[in-house]
């Protein structure tokens, strides 16, 4: 599904100005063109290291490319912890990204981040800003995610900044599997980086499926990133894709959490 008005536009713009840098185990890419629209909802369970302790969260999202070099994220997350019966909803989210180089074309792709945040129930608000770097080679996809974080609420007495990364490695084994291995990690505290929850390292193996619709029904469709590229040379009809991922990561360091299940569907329209 294509849009090239820009009352979508407008309206991503109006929502960015209340919006946060997303916390759901994804990392952003630089495979977008104009138009495209992209529906993401990511899922994390995270054993908290301690009997009964655990943290469930769910984010959903919204991307659309306005330019082949520009596109624009909403969303919002939602939590749910020990002795909560129910999710609450926890922040908005926006965030900016410009490609500079498109990894389907170029030698490496590379695109330039940057997001707010704003937490539902409090005034608290940070930043985030940093680089996107992608490269396919055959069946293999390298990706790397490198932030900057800052708290930008001027009234707390505990603020910090820091930084965040993430990477990817992954095959396609064919045109629907995927198998990946993926990593965590942030330093929220440059100051003090032996506080309780503040670094964090995790890794670990992620499984991806995809499939397309096309026609009005279900087929079997090379991964996003292949695809994309052009290789399994259906370029012209267009179709509604699907990827699913579901992937276990283990925490590396004594603040992280032993183990945190993540799972999500990407939708590109």
């Amino acid at each position: 599904m294509k849009f090239t008005a820009f009352t979508p536009a407008a309206a991503f713009a109006v929502l960015l100005l209340m919006a946060a840098p997303a916390n759901a185990l994804t990392l952003e890419e630089n495979d977008f063109e104009k138009g495209e629209v992209e529906l993401q909802y990511e899922a994390t369970y995270t054993d908290k290291n301690a009997e009964g302790s655990y943290e469930h969260e769910e984010e959903i999202e919204v991307q659309m490319g306005i330019t082949d070099w520009l596109r624009l994220t909403v969303g919002i997350e939602y939590e749910e912890e020990e002795d909560e019966m129910s999710f609450r909803f926890s922040e908005l989210e926006g965030e900016v990204q410009l490609k500079f180089l498109d990894p389907t074309k170029d030698i490496i792709g590379l695109g330039l981040f940057a997001g707010v945040s704003k937490e539902i129930e409090s005034d608290e608000k940070s930043f985030a800003v940093g680089l996107i770097t992608d490269k396919h080679i055959n069946n293999w996809t390298l990706r790397g995610n490198l932030f900057y974080i800052s708290d930008i609420d001027s009234d707390s007495d505990e603020k910090y900044d820091g930084v965040e990364y993430r990477y990817q490695i992954r095959y396609n084994v064919n045109k629907m599997v995927g198998l990946g291995v993926e990593g965590y990690g942030m330093n929220q505290d440059f100051d003090d980086s032996n506080e309780d929850d503040l670094t964090t390292h995790m890794i670990g193996p992620v499984l991806y499926y995809s499939f397309e619709r096309a026609n009005d029904k279900v087929r079997h469709a090379s991964i996003k990133d292949v695809s994309k590229s052009g290789a399994d040379g259906d370029d012209d009809e267009e179709g509604t894709e699907f990827e699913l991922q579901a992937g276990v990561l283990f925490g590396t360091t004594d603040d992280t959490a032993d183990v945190t299940f993540k799972w999500g569907l990407e939708i590109d329209f």
